[in-house]
């Protein structure tokens, strides 16, 4: 789980990096959604097999939250 202890006393480097990570976190899983669902983006990227969407959509999703657990470790 997430230690919320990590968002106390933190310089604001340690802030700034903090929001821009979860900023990233969210625009990855995003993209995944998108690549799944988004129905203009499957007829955009045509030469991608339907599988090959999946793919890379639960790739992408997969990642957003590696990203996120590496948010909580502590340095």
């Amino acid at each position: 789980m997430l230690n919320f202890d990590i968002f106390k006393q933190k310089s604001p480097k340690q802030r700034f990096l903090l929001i821009l990570g979860l900023v990233t976190f969210v625009l990855y899983l995003v993209m995944g959604l998108a690549f799944i669902f988004w129905a203009p983006l499957a007829i955009r990227f045509n030469f991608i097999p339907a599988w090959g969407r999946i793919a890379i959509g639960v790739f992408l999703i997969f990642y957003a939250f590696i990203r996120l657990l590496s948010l909580g470790r502590k340095d």
